[in-house]
């Protein structure tokens, strides 16, 4: 039986170029919704041992200390183009509210690029390709975090994540299968590197591998597109282990554009 029906539409949201004199990420665009499809309704979220366990090892990771690095292919764009790669590192820690990420997209052209970020507290800066210093932009004075702020309760997606899994089941000792909604309201994939708005009509395959300890190692998701399959693998590491992510020094930052807070 299967678990999706009818895909509606995929739009890549690379995010790695500058808008304004001093290179802040670009707002993210809406997807392209096609006229006329259908689908049928996913299945209501089950409560099981196996999903109960997925769940409260995503919530664990979520909240605690970890690094991570995220791979995906990246899908067509509206003219059918195929549009590269993702590929993203980092760390996270919600207690200390750190975190940092380097994103390096590929094979798309004018959105390649690496881009990197590290936030502490409400200081975020930004390093693009377009500019020599890191921008600073002060989270506390933005009127809305949607274009150029982050969500510090989950900067990755893990938390959209864990809300929507649908099911799970135990695939070995260290494994377990399942399936997720990706739904249009969920902006979270790849999860590690959202860059990907996936309108989707129905639950799409994952798999979780733990350590001896329960924690979580990798998150590998598929999402079959038409005629193609975006393969999204996101490893974790660290747990709990302190993270060495420090500011820039002040001499190779700059202060981003008032317009930014207006």
């Amino acid at each position: 039986m299967p678990r999706h029906t009818s895909f509606l539409a995929v739009l890549v949201l690379a995010g790695v170029g500058a808008s304004g004199c001093l290179g802040m990420p670009q707002p993210e665009p809406h997807p392209v919704r096609p006229t006329t499809t259908s689908s049928k309704a996913a299945p209501s979220p089950s409560p099981t041992p196996a999903k109960d366990d997925v769940v409260a090892a995503l919530n664990r990771l979520a909240g605690a200390q970890f690094t991570y690095h995220v791979k995906s292919n990246l899908p067509a764009d509206t003219k059918g183009t195929a549009t590269g790669t993702v590929d993203a590192t980092g760390g996270f820690d919600h207690a200390g509210k750190v975190f940092e990420e380097t994103v390096t997209v590929a094979g798309t052209g004018t959105d390649d690029g690496t881009h990197h970020r590290i936030v502490v507290g409400t200081d975020s800066y930004v390093l693009t390709k377009e500019n020599t210093k890191w921008v600073h932009l002060d989270l506390g004075r933005l009127k809305s975090q949607t274009l150029y702020g982050i969500d510090m309760e989950d900067p990755i997606g893990l938390v959209a994540f864990t809300g929507a899994v649908t099911e799970a089941s135990a695939g070995g000792p260290h494994e377990y299968k399942g399936q997720f909604k990706p739904g249009a309201k969920y902006n979270f994939l790849p999860v590690g590197r959202p860059s990907i708005v996936a309108i989707y009509g129905g639950t799409a395959p994952f798999t979780v591998t733990t350590d001896d300890q329960g924690n979580i190692t990798s998150l590998h998701i598929v999402l079959d597109v038409k005629d193609q399959t975006i393969d999204m693998t996101t490893t974790f590491a660290g747990h709990g282990q302190p993270l060495a992510t420090k500011r820039p020094a002040k001499n190779k930052t700059a202060e981003a554009s008032d317009i930014y807070y207006g």
